[in-house]
């Protein structure tokens, strides 16, 4: 995975399309692929979870400002903290602590 490319790709498509739907969208893809990538093929290493763990606070940021994208989003972004349990460096506990300080989390 190049994630240095997937992330310039998140924000081109942000500066060229204006879409915040879409865009919030796609950088929670970015994190569902990258622990889909783990659960498949194994542990990678820090550097890769910390730039997953900084993109699901980025969304995290966004549907908590939102209810809607909440609303639109919050299924997968539990989905992303199931699929991560028992993955190393921190990552599943780093992604339960930021979904359950989601304000419209009940």
């Amino acid at each position: 995975m190049r994630l240095a490319k997937a992330k310039t790709a998140i924000t081109n498509f942000k500066k060229l399309t204006n879409d915040h739907l879409r865009t919030v969208d796609l950088m929670l893809t970015y994190v569902e692929v990258g622990t889909e990538f783990t659960n498949t093929y194994g542990d990678i290493d820090e550097k890769f979870y910390s730039s997953m763990y900084s993109m699901y606070d980025k969304v995290v940021t966004e549907c908590e400002k939102d209810e809607e994208l909440f609303k639109e989003f919050g299924d997968r972004l539990y989905s992303v903290v199931i699929e991560s349990d028992g993955i190393g460096w921190g990552y599943h506990d780093g992604l339960a602590d930021l979904y359950y300080s989601i304000s419209w989390v009940e």
